[in-house]
């Protein structure tokens, strides 16, 4: 009797507290039996969290754990919380590598920007006039990126100026430091219709200090645009073109529309 007392006195906290090893009354076996047909999950009563049966000299002795019946529900919060943060235009549900028409021309900007999205090339800037695709392509990678369970953020360079504007009031979502250090510091950025903004000496210098701060730490980043080198900012410019981590292609394609409207019908 002695070493049964022993052996009792000795079980794990943890074990104790999941298991529910409490002295029961009579008839509590077929109570406990019906309370556990009132839970979806037995283990921890629908609470998402238990203490887990575990010896004294283990790291997760007397600690709450998250219980597996909600590892499901946390992965999708994830991936809604990562897509609500990646602001990425609404209906472009659409635009995803597997929807991109690989055009005459455009080989070596979709094989490029699949890099990025796979994580083998870090830095994509995109060069061409409207409608080549290259916004079609930008959020595409962000996608991509989002299912590799990454954060990622779109920005349309005009919309992230007036956002960065508002950051300045006390209604704003974040405050314009929150936001600007999100942005600096995010695993992946895209800027997408770079030199459509309103160039002005504030304007010049956020987007300075953005793409200078990712390239000195080797951030991953993807930049669309319709402007040559010569018409931009020359310290983007130069970043741009000589990271040794980056890719310049210019899409030599034809327009989208002009393009379907030349091909020939079947």
């Amino acid at each position: 009797m002695q070493q049964n007392h022993k052996n009792h006195s000795f079980q794990s906290l943890g074990g104790v507290l999941a298991q529910g090893n409490f002295p029961r009354p009579k008839n509590s076996e077929t109570a406990s039996a019906n309370r556990l047909a009132e839970y979806n999950c037995g283990l921890c009563h629908d609470r998402g969290w238990l203490v887990p049966d575990v010896p004294f000299d283990h790291p997760d002795f007397g600690r709450l754990v998250r219980c597996e019946c909600m590892k499901y529900f946390d992965e999708q919060e994830r991936r809604e919380r990562f897509l609500r943060l990646c602001r990425l235009p609404r209906g472009s549900e659409a635009r995803t590598f597997d929807t991109f028409e690989i055009r005459p021309g455009l080989e070596e900007a979709y094989q490029a920007a699949l890099d990025v999205a796979e994580g083998k090339l870090k830095w994509l800037t995109l060069m061409s006039e409207v409608d080549r695709g290259k916004s079609h392509l930008a959020i595409a990678i962000a996608r991509r990126w989002l299912e590799r369970k990454r954060p990622a953020r779109y920005v349309a360079v005009p919309e992230l100026l007036d956002e960065l504007r508002k950051g300045y009031h006390p209604d704003a979502d974040m405050s314009y430091d929150e936001e600007f250090y999100f942005l600096k510091n995010v695993d992946l950025l895209v800027l997408d219709d770079l030199g459509m903004e309103a160039t002005t000496p504030w304007v010049k210098e956020k987007l300075d200090t953005l793409v200078n701060y990712r390239s000195e730490n080797a951030l991953p980043l993807v930049v669309t645009t319709n402007l040559s080198f010569e018409q931009m900012s020359e310290r983007i410019a130069s970043r741009l073109q000589r990271v040794p981590f980056g890719k310049v292609v210019v899409i030599d394609a034809p327009e989208y529309r002009i393009f379907h409207r030349r091909k020939p019908k079947k």
